[in-house]
């Protein structure tokens, strides 16, 4: 290539870098500043020669150090990090706002940063960035579907994981000596770290108060993390004692178990170690497993007469247009008493045989309460049916009997068959809609995905909605790949005129991301938990 074209391309390069940033650094992997180019006196006050050897870090404003070293850690080859929004340090940028990106390139130790002015729309991304990074630890549910999900894609990957528990003891004790303010701030440490050593980032959580759960690869092992939160106690409580820490690692072992016995698994292992901490005894999911098996003959006599008595309460969460805040409808959601897990008894119910009795229950509570206890109010529900129940044809005529004595209950009442991927007789499960949809009634499939599986069951069942499966709206602020999917499969289900929920939307970034994908609909704690009576009057309203 000649001079002249060097020189071209050269320039090239540094016009389009220019376009996106103000300063350009190169970080040894000591930490020391070898090379920076651009706008270094009018962002840092510090011309370019002068910035070469000190230490990156100190650059940034302290409490921000903290965000930019785990921005490097966390930076995989060749894959952009950031953009954050930061405070340089006082001494050096006066304490002014930032952009910062980074970055790792294949066969080369450094640490490659840009850095640049902020301006307002710039700094709304970098805040929904860092703020989607930086989430809270998930709840025990949601971290059972996430823990699942991560497991998912490492048996497809042909990678291990393995879930680490953590225990502090005397948690209660803490608590008090420490004061509100202390125990904010290690409990913000503790999300810190968990999360950012997690599978994905998203995949750890506090089960109960001291008792964390995080699913890691194999660069992680419980020591370290023992040692690391040992550590924020002795920096939080500098004059107090060392916090005492159990660990366990449970291995995955997902050779020998299928998805579903995974998850039942998981969902055994979490409730011991809920109940137990790390003193119970499983030592891998395979063993959870069979664990799990050994409890059935007492658990089947116990959800017979779970369901026989009705011996559960119904919750209702709403569904809201993405555009107006305005409720569509509520999902009416089962809830088992005495704190039992719906999740467990659910998938337990269908491993028995039972997943159409007690769908059965279920609409016979949810039709009383359409008749007797939703005070006149024309709002709609919607009610779950497994993709187990529908595939029976002895369910389904009881319903439908149940449903014609009240034909009046169609224009309040919607059905959601969940757990769709279990459905294999579409030919019978189509006819079931059909009969419902001649009745006046519509119908959603729940988890809806981008496999091959869910663009055959769209093909072949004619529903009414589709709700979007949760881990796209996890993603879809860092995704670009999962918001195209969701942007395409939005389009397909306006095509054949249906309408698009989206789950699990707990940020306003979120909710107005989907809106812009062409997404209609959205459920998540944003809108509402659910609660025991419908809130008509506490939807997330648009301003």
């Amino acid at each position: 290539m000649s001079d002249d074209k060097l020189k071209q391309q050269r320039d090239r390069f540094l016009a389009f870098s220019f376009a996106s940033a103000d300063l350009f650094i190169e970080v040894e992997p000591d930490g020391a500043i070898s090379y920076s180019l651009g706008a270094a006196r009018s962002l840092t006050g510090v011309n370019e020669t002068n910035i070469k050897g000190q230490q990156w870090l100190e650059l940034f404003a302290k409490e921000d150090r903290a965000t930019v070293a785990e921005m490097r850690n966390k930076a995989k080859m060749g894959k952009r990090c950031g953009p954050y929004l930061i405070k340089l340090a006082e001494s050096i940028g006066g304490g002014r706002q930032a952009i910062v990106t980074g970055i790792i390139m294949p066969s080369d130790p450094k640490f490659y940063l840009t850095i640049g002015f902020t301006n307002v729309l710039m700094g709304k991304y970098a805040q929904e960035v860092r703020a989607v990074e930086e989430h809270a630890l998930l709840d025990k549910d949601t971290f059972l579907y996430a823990a699942r999900e991560a497991l998912d894609m490492a048996r497809s990957l042909g990678q291990d994981l393995d879930l680490t528990l953590l225990d502090i003891d005397n948690i209660a004790d803490i608590k008090q000596r420490l004061g509100d303010e202390k125990w904010q701030k290690f409990s913000d440490s503790i999300t810190h770290l968990l999360n950012s050593k997690s599978a994905d980032g998203q995949a750890a959580a506090e089960i109960k108060e001291g008792r964390y759960s995080i699913i890691h690869d194999s660069t992680v092992n419980a020591e370290s993390l023992k040692e690391e939160i040992v550590r924020l106690s002795r920096e939080t409580d500098p004059e107090g004692e060392e916090f005492v820490v159990e660990s366990k690692t449970v291995s995955a072992d997902l050779s020998s178990l299928s998805e579903r016995d995974t998850t039942k698994a998981l969902i055994y292992t979490i409730n011991e170690f809920e109940r137990k901490g790390t003193s119970m005894t499983i030592e891998s999911l395979n063993g959870g497993f069979k664990n799990y098996v050994s409890t059935n003959a007492q658990k089947i006599v116990q959800f017979k007469t779970m369901v026989e008595q009705l011996n559960f309460d119904l919750h209702f969460q709403p569904i809201v247009s993405l555009e107006t805040g305005e409720v569509k409808h509520f999902e009416m959601l089962s809830r088992f008493k005495d704190n039992q897990s719906t999740q467990e008894w659910i998938i337990f119910g269908e491993d028995i045989g039972m997943a159409a009795d007690f769908d059965i229950a279920v609409c016979e509570r949810a039709i009383n309460y359409l008749l007797y206890k939703s005070q006149g109010r024309r709002t709609k529900f919607a009610v779950n049916l497994s993709g187990q129940s529908i595939q029976n044809e002895q369910f389904f005529k009881t319903l439908h009997a149940k449903l014609s004595m009240n034909k009046e209950l169609s224009e309040r009442l919607m059905f959601e068959i969940t757990e769709s991927t279990t459905v294999t007789d579409l030919e019978m499960v189509n006819h079931f809609i059909s009969i419902l949809q001649g009745d006046g009634y519509k119908v959603c499939l729940d988890d809806f995905g981008a496999g091959s599986a869910s663009f055959q069951y769209l093909h072949r069942l004619h529903v009414d909605y589709v709700k979007i499966d949760g881990s796209y709206t996890r993603k879809i602020l860092t995704s670009e790949r999962d918001a195209i999917m969701v942007k395409n499969l939005t389009q397909m289900c306006r095509d054949l005129n249906i309408d698009v929920i989206a789950e699990m939307i707990e940020q306003e970034a979120q909710s107005e991301r989907m809106q812009d994908l062409g997404v209609q609909y959205g459920q998540g704690y944003l809108f509402g938990k659910a609660t025991p009576k419908p809130e008509y009057d506490n939807q997330k309203k648009k301003s």
